[in-house]
């Protein structure tokens, strides 16, 4: 038999899913050199595994740019554009990307 090929159970969804890792809440309050949002990686739940959750894609009101938080943290040359949000345990939350996630964030 190939692969593939076998519906999926009955009790799945339906709808287009996307897997996504949490971030801490936002403070009452941006950050005053930038005016942008400081947020650090969620704590690992009780079973080590990241704070993350699969969530209907429908659920989704926009996507956030992060921006690496320098300063305090040492910079290593492993970091690349693919693994920063793993290395990073501090970023930034772009408001300033684009009109709507301006008013959306501000």
């Amino acid at each position: 038999m190939l692969y593939g090929t076998m519906p999926a159970p009955p009790q799945w969804p339906k709808e287009p899913l996307a897997y996504v890792e949490w971030y801490s809440k936002l403070k009452g309050q941006a950050e005053n050199d930038h005016n942008m949002y400081l947020v650090t990686v969620a704590q690992k739940r009780a079973n080590n595994l990241p704070a993350a959750d699969i969530i209907s894609l429908s659920s989704i009101r926009q996507s956030c740019q992060l921006v690496p938080c320098f300063g305090s943290e040492d910079v290593s040359s492993d970091w690349t554009n693919d693994n920063v949000l793993d290395m990073c345990s501090r970023s930034l939350l772009n408001n300033w990307a684009s009109k709507y996630a301006y008013q959306t964030l501000w």
